[in-house]
């Protein structure tokens, strides 16, 4: 068993072509031996994510804030409390429509280990 408190995982600003003002707290990852990725991401006031397609699936939950979810031809809006599903190779995009920042806890399948905690061990280890 393993129990990790938000407040003691380190955050990473993630600038990433086109992204613009998000955070990432990687709560669960495969170094814990986790084959679910649990992040909780922060969007920043006028921030947003990529718009981005892939193989994995998401499960978003918003904790806070008020946002827009786009897909190829759709938008949603989406505040705390909602949550969202997107499928394998949706195209999707969060934008931060807000006063406040947005924050959503969102999963995925992965046995990687995210490449901000690999440089984040190596840089910080004692050898």
């Amino acid at each position: 068993m393993i129990i990790v408190s938000e407040k003691d995982i380190p955050e990473f600003e993630l600038n990433r072509e086109g992204m613009c003002g998000v955070k990432v707290k990687y709560l669960l990852h495969a170094g814990f031996g986790a084959k679910l990725q649990v992040r909780i991401f922060t969007v920043e006031v006028g921030g947003h994510t990529a718009m981005e397609k892939h193989a994995h699936s998401h499960q978003v939950f918003v904790l806070e804030g008020e946002g827009i979810i786009k897909s190829k031809n759709v938008e949603k809006r989406i505040k705390a409390g909602d949550f969202i599903y997107i499928g394998s190779w949706e195209y999707h995009q969060i934008i931060n429509v807000g006063n406040r920042p947005l924050k959503f806890l969102c999963t995925k399948e992965t046995n990687q280990i995210p490449e901000e905690l690999r440089k984040f061990t190596s840089s910080n280890s004692l050898s």
